[in-house]
């Protein structure tokens, strides 16, 4: 049968799909906790995509010069399980038609000889994001030109031998501060914090200074590795605010590389503290000790893998998973019903992978779940206290501005600030903990209706119901 123009340009073998604009192989996953091999691609929106290798090498032979037959062709030589039977090119259609290309990786031009556009990714097919413990609200402050320059700058001290030196330096400058000071000292700096609001202004800008440090040794060590890092800025956590660096190219380093971006901002933690303490050692002031032992306990607190802090990337590094939230729910599903065949989410982890992740899951739901309900037990018996606080920091300000004490009103504004936001995070994440519990129960009250009504009429044809359920998503 001859084959019309009109035919040619109908039958989506006959085009030749290519690779979205910016879209960027990336190679292999190294050190995949999966039991089948990962690869790695990057979007022109800099969003890093993990593939099985089917559609990696789809994605890797749409170059604009092949059509979907050819590519069946050589990918039924690679793949003779996924692709043989002669299924070949309706298979490959499929996955570019309903795989590749509403995820944005791949274009496919409406007729033979035009030109691919770039396909925005729709919002019903982006990846789903777990808001409740994720930045929201991102502001990028510095360019990804300048965090160039700022990881070059500070990537000579990621040199082996300088990260031995310096961390020599912190380990002995805090062995000179316990030995000089004490847990006495430390007192005496709380003492002096409260008396002097100037100091305790001094701390807390200190410490956010330090903060833009920290991100930079992330930036530096992604740089370091080879990796490119985007821009830095603020954002939202539940509802704190919170300093970024976008390392996302990092997925392309080794595992040793990736360890080495994660800790990058407790090793500049480890270096600011040194440098406060031996300035302190130097000049004896109280608010550089109180300084350097609160820094200590938000670099402990960023080893927490229960949070989306540095210890989770180091966890997930670590087992090769780079989603472990996204693995939470499938974990408890196989947790709760031992009996059922695991999700794919877990059956594709390797088995110690998959021991390592549910044992994290068996610890952070409770740990979750902990502080949800210390935070309702104790909210009405604090609430009292936290009220007549924020009633006296509230008289301070509004007495600092009429006496023009500019220190003293700026301390006042903060320690209100910190007095609310607890309130607030805590109330936040008990709410949305809530709803998906509530949505959670409504799912789980519909699959058992739905198992109920799965019932034959007498003539062995399933009813409309089950037909109903059987065909959603």
């Amino acid at each position: 049968m001859t084959t019309t123009s009109d035919d040619t340009a109908a039958d989506p073998a006959a085009r030749l799909p290519q690779r979205a604009p910016g879209v960027e192989l990336l190679g292999p996953y190294q050190g995949s906790g999966f039991r089948e091999p990962r690869y790695l691609l990057r979007r022109g929106d800099g969003q890093v995509a993990q593939l099985p290798s089917l559609l990696y090498r789809v994605a890797s032979l749409a170059d604009g010069s092949r059509d979907l037959a050819a590519i069946a062709a050589v990918l039924a030589e690679e793949f003779p399980e996924d692709l043989g039977g002669g299924q070949g090119r309706d298979r490959v259609a499929f996955l570019v038609e309903h795989r590749l290309a509403p995820a944005g990786v791949i274009t496919v031009p409406s007729a033979p000889g035009e030109t691919c556009a770039a396909v925005p990714v729709p919002a019903d097919r982006s990846p789903r994001r777990d808001h409740l413990l994720m930045l929201r609200m991102r502001r990028a402050l510095v360019p990804e030109h300048l965090v160039w320059r700022i990881a070059g700058t500070f990537r000579p001290l990621f040199h082996p031998a300088a990260v031995a030196v310096l961390l020599a330096a912190f380990v002995a400058v805090d062995v000179a501060l316990v030995a000089r000071s004490g847990w006495s000292g430390l007192v005496a700096s709380g003492h002096h914090l409260v008396a002097d609001p100037t100091s305790t202004l001094a701390l807390l800008g200190t410490v956010a200074l330090v903060g833009v440090f920290h991100e930079s040794g992330h930036v530096a060590a992604c740089r370091y590795g080879g990796a490119v890092p985007g821009s830095m800025g603020v954002g939202v956590y539940i509802v704190w605010p919170a300093f970024y660096s976008t390392v996302t190219d990092a997925y392309r380093l080794s595992r040793a590389g990736r360890l080495r971006t994660d800790l990058g901002g407790v090793y500049f933690n480890a270096i600011a503290m040194a440098a406060l303490g031996a300035a302190y050692l130097a000049t004896g002031s109280p608010w550089l000790l109180a300084t350097v032992a609160l820094l200590h306990l938000e670099t402990a607190w960023q080893f927490l893998p229960s949070l989306r802090l540095d210890g989770y990337y180091v966890l997930a590094d670590l087992v090769g998973v780079p989603d472990l939230f996204a693995r939470m729910r499938p974990v408890l599903t196989s947790l709760l019903h031992p009996r059922r065949t695991p999700p794919a989410a877990v059956r594709e982890l390797r088995p110690w992978v998959r021991r390592t992740v549910t044992a994290w899951v068996a610890l952070v739901v409770p740990f979750l779940a902990w502080w949800i309900v210390l935070f309702i037990v104790l909210a009405p018996e604090l609430a009292p206290s936290a009220w007549a606080a924020l009633e006296q920091h509230a008289v301070t300000l509004a007495g600092a501005g009429a006496d023009f004490r500019p220190a003293a009103a700026v301390l006042a504004a903060v320690q209100i600030i910190l007095l609310v936001l607890p309130w607030a995070s805590g109330t936040v994440l008990a709410v949305n903990l809530a709803r998906r519990l509530a949505r959670a129960t409504l799912r789980a009250l519909r699959r058992a209706r739905a198992r109920r009504s799965e019932r034959r009429d007498p003539t062995g044809h399933p009813t409309d119901a089950t037909r109903g359920v059987l065909r959603r998503p």
